[in-house]
């Protein structure tokens, strides 16, 4: 199995045109999102079109529950809220009723898909370190799984109880123990590279990639500030962070 694996495009509809019209191009059997659809970016309906019509599997964010008003907005810094407001604003009803119906959590034989940890997935942890990386680990039931949120792509590995960190860009998978996957953000990178990320895994040939797309930033940036939006989530755009 081929899997196509990507999360937070947060309204970047720019950014996910680019993925996805490179992935036309790529022998994917499946392709997952990690959740976070929404939030920040200026066309969060037209994303959504966009991935209903493109994603085989995906999974529930912290800022799509914030706009389907499933989750406090104290959990969020104020920015994150002004944008959860304003997609709640402009999202049409069906659209919002949509993320009601998303999983927290989706698996088949080979993967696992989760926004941002395995371990109390409703909460939303960030797992930026091998020790929140273990607490996952120790519950996954596949080889790999896949997650987003920190908007930083690496791989944590397990292997006979220890675990270490991996930044890739092309790695084999290890005949033994388990990957945890974080594969980056699509429209908001947080790595200083600001390219949209997505990974590729070829669970048959055991070889997982990150891959990066340029996409025209400035137009993303344009669309942000005429929304009336933070100004930083256009700034963030150009320097990856």
């Amino acid at each position: 199995m081929r899997y196509a694996v990507f999360s937070d495009v947060h309204s970047n509809l720019e950014a996910l045109e680019a993925v996805l019209q490179a992935l036309q191009g790529e022998r994917v059997d499946q392709l997952l999102c990690a959740g976070d659809s929404v939030g920040y970016g200026a066309d969060p309906a037209t994303c959504l079109e966009l991935l209903e019509r493109s994603v085989h599997h995906m999974v529930c964010g912290n800022h799509d529950l914030a706009v389907a008003d499933r989750m406090d907005l104290d959990w969020f810094n104020k920015p994150a809220q002004a944008a959860a407001l304003w997609t709640r604003a402009v999202l049409p009803s069906e659209r919002r009723r949509y993320f009601k119906e998303l999983p927290l959590v989706w698996k088949d034989s080979q993967v696992t898909l989760v926004h941002g940890s395995l371990n109390e997935p409703e909460q939303f942890h960030y797992v930026l370190d091998a020790e929140a990386a273990l607490k996952s680990l120790r519950i996954q039931e596949t080889p790999v799984a896949f997650i987003g949120h920190t908007h930083l792509p690496g791989a944590y590995i397990e292997e006979g109880g220890r675990v270490t960190f991996h930044r890739f860009s092309r790695m084999e998978v290890p005949p033994s123990g388990k990957l945890l996957v974080n594969v980056g953000s699509v429209g908001q990178p947080r790595d200083g590279d600001p390219r949209a990320a997505y990974c590729i895994y070829d669970s048959q040939a055991g070889e997982l990639s990150i891959r990066r797309l340029p996409y025209p930033i400035a137009q993303a940036q344009a669309k942000i500030r005429k929304a009336g939006l933070p100004e930083l989530f256009a700034d963030r755009l150009a320097h990856g962070y």
